[in-house]
């Protein structure tokens, strides 16, 4: 009469093998996925402040001219084009290193009757 009582230690040997396996499957993936979305908050917050820079373009067209009108974050924040997304609502917080992208340098041209912007 054999004893039925418990596992294996060949059973307990290939479910805990099973488990690490899964592990190293899924583990990774959820790393690349925070570092994916917070890739993608960091680009989004680029969009909002070129939509900021561009603003500030419309309304001071008669500073500009073909040549960079450098305009940062910081700034853009301080006159109410955007607006800060941390605690004091006056820093822009680069998702990916946690730090301010307030000196953030922005280029705004006016070239061919047209407003440009990009970053620098």
């Amino acid at each position: 009469m054999i004893n039925k009582n418990g596992f294996t230690m060949v059973e307990i040997t290939l479910a805990i093998t099973l488990i690490l396996f899964l592990a190293l499957l899924v583990v990774p993936n959820l790393i690349d996925m925070g570092d994916d979305s917070k890739e993608r908050m960091y680009e989004s917050k680029i969009e909002i402040a070129l939509s900021g820079a561009y603003k500030y373009g419309r309304e001071n067209i008669d500073k500009l001219s073909e040549n960079c009108t450098s305009v940062t974050i910081g700034s853009l924040i301080n006159q109410g084009y955007i607006s800060g997304d941390d605690d004091s609502g006056y820093n822009l917080i680069d998702p990916i290193t946690d730090e301010s992208m307030n000196n953030v340098a922005i280029c705004v041209y006016y070239i061919d009757r047209e407003i440009r912007v990009s970053v620098q």
